[in-house]
């Protein structure tokens, strides 16, 4: 989810993302294949695995990560802690995020993001 910096998100990213942050689909479908493009799958996950988590990132200007993700939920699973380490690798490793765009700073500087293993399946 692309979203408001002060509200707390749920967890459908691509409808709140457009809704809330008012970026366009494309943003959104760039930002999420980037992201998948540096993610690896752990070998204890499967893409098909019933496991999600939500990850707070704080995000400078030039679309870089001001601080490492932080956990805001996830789903009751021994899985869980595979999953999120991961997606902050995955995060990490993806940066800069050029796609988003720097005149809507104020409406990406903090995202809640929610991430299944699926969205593991690139790297």
């Amino acid at each position: 989810m692309l979203g408001l910096p002060q509200e707390r998100l749920g967890e459908n990213f691509d409808a709140l993302a457009i809704e809330s942050a008012r970026l366009n689909s494309d943003v959104v479908t760039a930002f999420r294949r980037h992201v998948r493009s540096c993610a690896k799958l752990p070998g204890e996950l499967s893409a098909s695995d019933n496991v999600r988590v939500v990850l707070r990132v704080a995000m400078r200007s030039d679309g870089r990560l001001a601080t490492e993700p932080e956990l805001v939920s996830a789903s009751a699973s021994s899985k869980g802690p595979a999953l999120m380490q991961a997606m902050i690798s995955a995060l990490q490793a993806c940066q800069p995020y050029a796609m988003l765009p720097a005149d809507r700073y104020n409406e990406w500087k903090l995202l809640d993001l929610s991430f299944t293993p699926a969205d593991l399946s690139g790297g």
